[in-house]
């Protein structure tokens, strides 16, 4: 304990304390003794002219007797008026400074020891309360709370372990988190495979069995789509996962508006002649933002895909975009079937999807929304059942 910097500070402090009230002890009782000589001397004086003026032959008498103490003699002093009290023994007043300055040098040696011995058990108590908090988060028991101490190496060894238990709780929490992210995630890959590995051996069996060419083909075409859909799934959530563990660094860059949205487009423009859903591109040739191309292309293929699975033959979509010195909008407005008001606030949500029949993924969305919201944009959906469904994306300027 006594290598404790601390510690040592402290017993040094005391030392020097004592030692000062030692020499202030000494000295003062040297300057007492050495003014009541002096009074004495004075008050001595006195006696002696007052006695040798009245009785000159008692001059050697007297002065024998203050010198020597002789109490024979103190009644001739008396006799004169003045009493014993003016008259004290210098040897008993230094006995009795002596004894006094022992006391009070003991009292604070004593003072001193009982302060240092408190000072090292409430040091050690509180080295004990730190070493108790370390003990229960190695049992994974995180909810202590270390006070703040004074200033010294308690503190300072205080705060170093709050900081140590602190992180080492985030990281605690990020652990579980990303446990559970994977649990879940897991969980809904098995859940989304399911579907489509269960009607590959359903079709597989039938092919199995004795059937024309035709029939096989169409069952081939089946196959070749839930494979597709595999595909996809594990895709996406490949990039999902990119993102959500932030491995991906999105890059800022100028982009034109117009030749995103064209190549955005490109993926599903021939479904979208096949269903005859005319698509607009209103976006103004000119407009730049700044974000990154291909996740962002990636976001807007998802929302225009959308639109595409849930607008009808014949339908369309039109795509806006306006800008002000705030933030640039982009405008994805189909017209197709609308989405329900109830259904609304969770269609961005992962694996959900609004109607269970559909063969989307339910993915898609999920993702168009990290990806914005990763470059500190924003989208939002309008929607009404019979008239159509608009996304609004909104990427903000100047947000550093």
């Amino acid at each position: 304990m006594l290598k404790n910097k601390n510690v040592q500070k402290f017993f040094l402090k005391s030392l020097i304390i004592l030692i000062i009230i030692i020499i202030i002890s000494i000295i003062s009782s040297f300057l007492i003794f050495k003014s009541y000589s002096h009074i004495l001397v004075k008050s001595n004086n006195k006696i002696i002219n007052q006695i040798i003026k009245k009785h000159p032959e008692l001059e050697e008498e007297i002065i024998e007797s203050l010198l020597t103490g002789d109490d024979t003699n103190n009644d001739l002093i008396t006799q004169y008026g003045i009493g014993d009290n003016y008259i004290y023994e210098l040897k008993e007043f230094k006995i009795f400074l002596i004894v006094s300055n022992c006391s009070i040098i003991l009292l604070s040696i004593i003072m001193a020891i009982v302060l240092f011995i408190t000072y090292i058990k409430k040091e050690n108590t509180e080295l004990s309360k730190i070493s108790t908090s370390i003990n229960r988060v190695l049992n994974n028991d995180y909810s202590i709370n270390i006070k703040e101490y004074e200033e010294g190496y308690i503190s300072s060894l205080s705060n170093d372990v709050y900081k140590v238990i602190t992180e080492l709780k985030e990281q605690r929490d990020l652990s579980m988190k990303d446990k559970k992210y994977l649990e879940e995630t897991l969980s809904d890959i098995s859940h989304q495979l399911r579907t489509p590995l269960t009607s590959m051996y359903v079709i597989n069996d039938l092919l199995e069995s004795d059937m024309d060419s035709e029939k096989k083909h169409n069952f081939l075409s089946k196959n070749k789509e839930q494979l597709e859909r595999i595909e996809w799934l594990v895709t996406s959530l490949l990039k999902l996962s990119r993102l959500e563990s932030g491995s991906v660094t999105l890059l800022k860059e100028n982009v034109n508006v117009n030749n995103l949205i064209e190549k955005a487009i490109d993926p599903i423009r021939v479904n979208l002649e096949l269903k005859e859903i005319n698509i607009n591109n209103l976006v103004p040739k000119d407009l730049v933002i700044k974000v990154d191309f291909n996740w962002t292309k990636e976001a807007i293929v998802n929302i225009i895909k959308n639109a595409y699975e849930h607008t009808s033959n014949n339908g369309s979509i039109t795509i806006t975009s306006k800008t002000n010195p705030l933030y640039t909008e982009i405008c994805i407005a189909d017209t197709g079937c609308g989405i329900a008001s109830c259904n609304l606030p969770y269609i961005f949500d992962r694996f959900y999807k609004v109607d269970s029949n559909s063969n989307s993924i339910g993915i898609g969305l999920n993702m168009t929304k990290r990806i914005i919201k990763e470059q500190l944009g924003d989208i939002t959906v309008e929607s009404k059942v019979g008239v159509g469904t608009t996304f609004i994306i909104k990427f903000y300027k100047n947000i550093i």
